[in-house]
């Protein structure tokens, strides 16, 4: 009697289909900008609203992701469709489903989730030059309306630009912001620091460094924690730093920011 064949071990693939899924997970990483968001427990839900938040205000302020009009599959599908009425209403099918990806990986690049390794801040970056500007969209029409957009999510905070957490690069990463904001005319400021999962870096010398640096960018600049013009917000989150400079966040910070 032969040998019946061994039985394959019930999880003998789990461990390289497990690792294989991890691969494909993005992280944040120094270069990145986008959006940190906030909540309590329920990332998933948290994440959705994000999505729903931004993809609606990119809309109205930009337009929708523009869509591919020159896919060569559409443009046969057009000159056959003359001379093969049968598979008509199939291509047509095809073509819709072809159309209806085509927008969800333009929506993907315009914004994309990235995970930060802290539990209940999620960070979602995207393509767009000026996250500031969608973020100031966003807070002034919440403001106006006084309508509550999201449940789960709390915070919903820009960021201008991200870099490894350590005094040199946060500070020649904040040096070049900086020229954008405060070199040209003089104004009030203050500075707002958050860390997460990190004990290298000491609140008193970030604030201290930075408020030095834009000193120095203009002798009109001054500081003003009651009603500053502007906001220089740092938020570090273990070994990566994220600053943006805000307009009215000490007005507004109690809405979403």
């Amino acid at each position: 009697m032969s040998a019946s064949p061994a039985k394959k071990p019930k999880f003998a693939n789990s461990k390289h289909k497990f690792y294989a899924k991890q691969n494909k997970r993005l992280y944040l990483q120094a270069g990145h900008r986008g959006f940190m968001a906030t909540c309590n427990f329920r990332e998933r839900d948290c994440l959705r609203e994000a999505y729903n938040l931004l993809n609606h205000y990119a809309d109205e302020l930009y337009g929708p992701p523009e869509k591919n009009e020159k896919d060569p599959a559409l443009d046969d599908a057009v000159e056959t469709e003359e001379n093969n009425d049968i598979t008509d209403d199939l291509q047509r099918e095809v073509d819709a489903t072809k159309v209806k990806k085509q927008n969800r990986d333009l929506a993907r690049q315009r914004f994309q989730a990235v995970d930060t390794g802290a539990t209940n801040c999620i960070f979602v970056r995207t393509s767009l030059p000026d996250p500031v500007e969608l973020g100031a969209r966003i807070i002034t029409d919440i403001a106006r309306t006084r309508e509550q957009k999201t449940r789960f999510l709390l915070r919903l905070v820009p960021v201008e630009v991200v870099c490894r957490a350590n005094m040199v690069d946060i500070k020649n990463a904040a040096g070049e912001l900086f020229d954008k904001y405060f070199l040209k005319k003089g104004t009030t400021f203050a500075i707002v620091f958050n860390k997460r999962y990190n004990n290298d870096l000491k609140r008193d010398d970030i604030i201290r460094d930075l408020a030095a640096l834009v000193e120095s960018k203009n002798i009109k600049n001054s500081v003003d924690l009651k009603q500053a013009e502007k906001t220089i917000l740092v938020e570090v989150i273990k070994g990566l730093c994220c600053i943006s400079v805000l307009d009215g966040y000490l007005k507004y910070k109690n809405l979403i920011w």
